[in-house]
């Protein structure tokens, strides 16, 4: 009898455990979620609204894939790394690589990462993050819906990996991009010839799939480029009207919002 209480005990003690560590990699996982869904848009930092520090629109994004985070539109764009705790809302930054570009407003720069670097714990809710040091507000952020910004027609002013001039490669007009992410689907002009295909976005993470077109000859080697490119981007930004795709942390293709 004895025996058996005993392996009944230890067989609850197993299910808990497993219970718990199962809630916890579900919490995790929405954790990750909450803070990966969505770009950031600055309102608030040091308690004082955005608009009365400066007039540059700053947004923060989280790259789950790398554990990465990257943060634009003030003077540089500013990276590094973050990790979450088992412990709920907790996290940790570490700074990384930065652009240098010399501004009349850096100061903006080093007060937004020293805030993201003293960060010790974030809450989300209702579409709001707020960074924290112990219960001192560092940070407040909007969340920003992917869809919204991505409406409208892109149209190409810079491609990557070419030593021929812009306007030699696409002598019949300029790229465009359109995004339908409810259906999961882009389409545009390759320059030359009409183009569809599918793209999974998350956040700043993007996939795109095989892009199908129609077959015309066209003059010029853009177009071949272009869908090459396309299909190696891995992560995008939005900033005011223009759209940027990376490949990695280089700039291969950029956009500007069409008219």
């Amino acid at each position: 009898m004895k025996q058996s209480i005993l392996s009944m005990l230890a067989v609850f003690t197993l299910l808990f455990a497993s219970c718990s560590t199962s809630k916890n990699m579900t919490e995790d996982g929405r954790n990750i979620a909450q803070l990966t869904g969505y770009k950031w848009q600055l309102i608030e930092l040091e308690s004082k609204a955005i608009s009365e520090i400066t007039k540059r629109t700053i947004h923060l994004s989280f790259l789950p894939e790398e554990n990465r985070y990257a943060v634009v539109g003030g003077c540089n764009t500013l990276n590094g790394a973050y990790s979450l705790s088992k412990k709920a809302g907790a996290i940790k930054f570490t700074q990384g690589m930065s652009t240098m570009m010399a501004c009349d407003d850096m100061e903006i720069d080093q007060r937004v990462i020293k805030a993201i670097n003293a960060t010790t714990k974030y809450t989300v809710e209702d579409g709001f993050l707020v960074f924290y040091k112990g219960g001192t507000e560092l940070a407040k952020f909007k969340a920003v819906e992917t869809e919204s910004e991505l409406s409208g027609t892109w149209e190409l002013d810079y491609i990557h990996g070419s030593n021929v001039a812009f306007n030699e490669l696409f002598p019949q007009g300029k790229p465009t991009i359109n995004f339908d992410l409810g259906a999961k689907k882009v389409n545009g002009k390759g320059g030359c010839n009409n183009y569809n295909g599918s793209v999974e976005v998350n956040g700043r993470n993007v996939k795109f799939g095989p892009v199908a077109s129609t077959r015309m000859a066209c003059p010029g080697n853009g177009e071949a480029l272009y869908f090459e490119t396309l299909q190696k981007v891995n992560v995008l930004s939005v900033h005011d009207n223009t759209l940027t795709l990376i490949i990695g942390d280089i700039a291969v293709m950029r956009f500007k919002k069409s008219n």
